[in-house]
């Protein structure tokens, strides 16, 4: 009878140890990163887009992405998620068929704005949008809004003050139009490579030493030099009228309208009359 207790106690304790095997799985890592990118900007209002990523090694069921818009600044449409706000925090969560990410996947939901503002202060599910959270360890606080020097065609020279952390700051992450340029170790930067007579807006994000992102800082405009300029008046005709028989009446030449002044007041001129022969002016 002992010999069958012992048996039958063998038998329990295997299940138990499978048991035991299987759960190491579920303690797997979950991580996930949501990154931002304007796709185009047509004055009044911007196209833009969120890419959830799955970092992890499990797979994520729903995702839920967060974050600010400065006063001014919000999303009008949007597709591929449901999006709502509260004032200036913005939500946007998954729909029916996007929200099961496998490891590795990715995913991207849309939307219509309208104002110049960036994303600031991004969380997703939570945790901090870069994938890594660390609790215990605030994040760095919001660098200074940068000041734009040496602007030329192609390039402008950026500095800000520097962010606090409790523990330290890493480096900057530099943004242009809401895109990640670069990330220095410093507090300024060149940006290189830009269009000439073109607008652009520029935000720094501090890293701490855990790769924790802090807030955006404020928004800096800048317009490269050169391109083609707006034509005098912008959309606004100042007609002048030249009538040729004045350069023998009072000796008043074209070349006068700019030693005059006159120049200056007008945008276009209707010249009157112009002598043709064969067709062609001359």
């Amino acid at each position: 009878m002992r010999r069958r207790a012992a048996v039958f106690a063998v038998t329990l304790a295997l299940p138990l140890g499978a048991l035991v095997g299987t759960a190491s799985p579920a303690q797997a890592a979950e991580s996930a990163t949501a990154t931002y990118t304007k796709g185009s900007d047509w004055g009044t209002g911007f196209e833009g887009k969120w890419t959830v990523k799955n970092t992890g090694t499990t797979t994520l069921s729903a995702w839920t992405v967060e974050w600010d818009f400065p006063s001014g600044t919000k999303v009008t449409s949007a597709w591929d998620a449901t999006v709502s706000n509260s004032g200036d925090h913005w939500t946007a969560k998954n729909v029916g068929w996007n929200g099961t990410l496998a490891p590795g996947a990715s995913v991207s939901f849309g939307f219509n704005g309208s104002g110049s503002g960036s994303p600031a202060n991004c969380k997703l599910n939570g945790g901090s949008c870069d994938g890594g959270t660390n609790p215990g360890d605030a994040p760095p606080s919001a660098p200074g809004t940068p000041a734009a020097s040496d602007i030329t065609n192609t390039s402008v020279k950026l500095s800000w003050s520097a962010a606090t952390d409790d523990k330290g700051v890493k480096n900057y992450d530099v943004l242009r139009d809401g895109t990640k340029v670069t990330t220095v170790t410093g507090t300024s930067y060149t940006d290189t490579g830009l269009t000439a007579g073109t607008d652009y807006s520029y935000t720094v994000k501090a890293r701490d030493t855990a790769d924790q992102t802090g807030p955006s800082s404020g928004v800096r405009q800048v317009r490269t030099t050169g391109g083609n300029p707006d034509p005098p008046g912008g959309d606004t005709v100042k007609l002048g009228y030249f009538t040729n028989w004045g350069v023998y009446g009072r000796n008043y030449h074209v070349k006068n309208l700019d030693t005059s002044g006159s120049a200056s007041k007008i945008t276009h001129i209707n010249y009157a009359f112009g002598n043709v022969q064969g067709g062609k002016c001359t």
